[in-house]
């Protein structure tokens, strides 16, 4: 039996390399956050572009296809503005580890799962959970 290898190419880029709608969505998007980088990344033949921004100093990741549709936002988001389900989650996985930074997955307009580390012991692992708690696989 032969796997088949996932090719994956990710580089940080200069923003203003970008494909102009792209950026254009991506800056729509961000609103007035600052733009701190970009990534063009290609997995399996298809190609994506990840705006990185900061604004009050939280994070916010914007994944657009080479048109500039969204395709994914990754957003920082506090302890407090999480659903009690995820939050009890977490803190059953991290079982008293370090919870590092939580972040919201949205896609099509809806928040798919919310993602986080966990470090114990000088090893970390992501794990991520739906909107109801529920394990899911982790980006």
């Amino acid at each position: 039996m032969i796997a088949a290898a996932t090719v994956h190419a990710e580089s940080h880029v200069s923003c203003n390399t970008l494909p102009a709608a792209v950026l254009q969505h991506a800056k729509l998007e961000a609103g007035d956050a600052t733009i701190r980088g970009c990534v063009k990344d290609k997995e399996n033949g298809k190609l994506t572009y990840e705006v990185e921004t900061l604004k009050d100093g939280k994070s916010k990741d914007i994944t657009l296809d080479a048109s500039g549709a969204v395709l994914e936002v990754e957003q920082e988001v506090t302890a407090s503005s999480l659903p009690a389900a995820v939050s009890d989650a977490i803190a059953k996985a991290a079982n008293g580890s370090k919870v590092g930074k939580v972040e919201s997955v949205t896609r099509e307009g809806a928040i798919a799962s919310y993602e986080t580390t966990i470090t114990s012991k000088g090893q970390w692992r992501e794990v991520a959970f739906s909107p109801q708690g529920a394990p899911v696989k982790a980006d």
